[in-house]
């Protein structure tokens, strides 16, 4: 077991006075790693910096190769030792129940996040060992089409496929009903979970950072994305069944030659040999690595004509909303959170889930939007729906009322929706 009380930053054991009042609020996720960047990733790093601004007392408690705890972006990393995941290994597994409680028991929790489902939420329950403190489920990743869709997509595999949806949506229910609250990131995603029996849905919609993330002046190019005369379409993201990248480059192959964008995709994953055969097979697609520098990001983005968003099971879109930010417009599957980052921007186009046709259809009609203004609205629709502060307003607010829901006599706290419109469909 960690000795937390012996290693805890001293700087977080504060207790200053926050627009919340003086609360401890403890995000649990295994969905996090030191070697791979990731939306969780990024969200808590945006959490880690408000929070402290905000004089709220912050600990992220995440898997490591060892047990420790640091300062992190202002806030307390407490890392328990735990395993590999063995078919993601950039990321490990929270085990150690007793090194959580032992967590717990330094930093005494007014609010729980749990940022990962299966296994974290369990662990959670064991550690507080019956002592009552409110916990929030966030749901960042779409179980049912990251977790059971992608694996059996084979008309062979069709009754499968039915099983697996169902079993994942009961799944859903059981795990998210437990929590106090659910937080989720899009609208459709909240009227997904609604849908499925999941009571408690508060709507909180995630941000970009605005500074970084930004239009370069005179920006021209950029080395390892060459035109040959084309426009540059690009993809930033792991390499996943669930992105459904075979959709993209099927509907790419089915342009003739002088019609096909530059397509670039960033990243890397666990099908990301079977994806560069698909590139040296012909046309225009190139892999590039994994990029961990944020300016290198940014001027790749800048660099493009438009971005490509072939994920169906996006619980956010964080990635679209940087190329927004970054002045890109995005072509985007109709199916999942995407839908509702684009919505109002006048800066993208949609194509149908799984139709390569359709795709082909939106890349045709990409060639509209490569123009300044649509640039200029990309960066206005981010600003406008993508500030940070507004996620962390309402999400302490969001805890605030947890807290005082848990005082004797208080009412439970309002079910939040969001006030943007909600364009695709989110359906299953």
């Amino acid at each position: 077991m960690v000795n937390v009380a012996a290693s805890a930053p001293q700087a977080n054991g504060r207790r200053s006075a926050s627009p919340s009042g003086d609360i401890s609020v403890v995000d649990v996720t295994s969905f996090f790693s030191t070697s791979a960047s990731g939306g969780v990733r990024t969200y808590l790093t945006a959490k880690a910096r408000a929070l402290s601004r905000a004089g709220v007392r912050h600990t992220i408690v995440v898997p490591g190769e060892t047990t420790g705890m640091d300062e992190w972006e202002g806030a307390t990393l407490a890392r328990i030792r735990s395993p590999v995941l063995p078919f993601a290994p950039a990321y490990r597994q929270l085990v150690d129940w007793r090194a959580l409680a032992d967590v717990f028991e330094a930093v005494e929790p007014s609010v729980i996040e749990v940022g990962s489902p299966f296994v974290d939420p369990i662990l959670v329950r064991l550690a507080l060992g019956g002592r009552r403190v409110p916990t929030v489920g966030f749901y960042h990743a779409d179980l049912v089409r990251t977790f059971a869709e992608p694996f059996v997509d084979h008309a062979v595999l069709s009754p499968l496929r039915v099983v697996l949806r169902m079993t994942a949506r009961r799944g859903v229910r059981s795990i998210y009903n437990r929590f106090d609250a659910t937080v989720c990131a899009s609208a459709s995603v909240a009227r997904e979970l609604r849908s499925l029996g999941v009571k408690h849905v508060h709507e909180v919609p995630l941000g970009v950072d605005l500074d970084t993330f930004r239009p370069l002046e005179g920006a021209n190019g950029h080395p390892r994305l060459s035109r040959n005369g084309a426009p540059v379409a690009l993809f930033v993201g792991r390499f996943c069944p669930e992105k459904r990248l075979d959709v993209l480059l099927d509907g790419h192959a089915l342009l003739p030659r002088d019609e096909q964008p530059e397509l670039f995709l960033v990243g890397d994953g666990n099908i990301r040999t079977s994806i560069a055969g698909r590139a040296r097979d012909g046309g225009r697609v190139t892999l590039l690595p994994y990029v961990s520098d944020r300016e290198e990001l940014v001027r790749m983005y800048n660099a493009a004509d438009y971005y490509v968003a072939p994920g169906p099971g996006e619980t956010f879109g964080l990635s679209i909303g940087e190329a927004l930010a970054c002045g890109l417009p995005v072509l985007c599957v109709a199916r999942g959170a995407g839908p509702d980052r684009i919505d109002g921007s006048g800066a993208g186009e949609l194509y149908r889930h799984g139709d390569p046709a359709d795709v082909a259809r939106g890349m045709r009609a990409m060639r509209r939007h490569i123009d300044p203004g649509t640039r200029a609205r990309a960066r206005a629709h981010a600003e406008r729906t993508m500030d940070w502060s507004l996620t962390f307003d309402r999400l302490l607010a969001l805890y605030g009322q947890l807290v005082t829901a848990g005082q004797p006599g208080a009412p439970p706290p309002a079910v939040s929706g969001g006030s943007h419109p909600r364009a695709g469909s989110g359906e299953s």
